[in-house]
């Protein structure tokens, strides 16, 4: 199973991915309600969300190939945001 091997690719994916899904459902629910935050701060906190990822697979899984992965991939969300942003 994917899930037991350590795998840096499936830690790039997996902090590709999650960031990617809440910045859309957080995107969704703020045009459905009065939602009053701004898209780079709704981008930012979708960033954020890798670190615990992070360090959940670090510490308490021990796969240290997949959370440098998630590590590498939230760099890349990170600089993606200040070229967008700043």
């Amino acid at each position: 199973m994917i899930f037991k091997k350590d795998n840096f690719f499936f830690g790039f994916f997996l902090g590709l991915f999650l960031p990617l899904i809440l910045f859309f459902l957080a995107g969704f629910f703020k045009e459905e309600s009065r939602f009053l935050l701004d898209d780079s701060t709704l981008y930012f906190i979708s960033c954020i969300i890798n670190l615990p990822i992070f360090r959940i697979l670090i510490i308490n899984f021990n796969k240290e190939k997949t959370g440098r992965g998630v590590l590498f991939s939230t760099f890349l969300l990170l600089f993606f945001y200040l070229y967008k942003y700043m």
